[in-house]
């Protein structure tokens, strides 16, 4: 006997709710025809009773509207804006002052 090949689909609950609609009115159709409903019937169930898995979302938060933005923003900038006005010095311009 050779190996059973297996699907998993990963789908939010919007999708899971398409799915498993989708599969309910084929039913209804193979009902109406007087048709076998066997095999919808159990991936209907196995939809179903699919087992959830909790997955960590990672939100961005919003930009706030006092941001700078451009990469320009620097620590002074973005806590006082007295600061902005003071001249601002970086670790290169130290070293060349040796």
């Amino acid at each position: 006997m050779g190996k059973e090949e297996k699907r998993v689909l990963t789908l939010d609950k919007y999708e899971h709710g398409v799915v498993v609609n989708a599969l309910n009115e084929m039913r209804n159709d193979l009902l109406e025809e007087q048709r076998s409903t066997d095999i919808v019937d159990e991936v209907l169930l196995k939809a179903i009773d699919a087992p959830t898995k909790k997955v960590k979302v990672i939100r961005v938060p919003e930009k706030s509207q006092d941001f700078l933005g451009g990469g320009r923003a620097t620590e002074r900038e973005s806590l006082c804006p007295e600061g902005a006005k003071r001249e601002q010095r970086s670790l290169r311009g130290r070293d060349e002052a040796r």
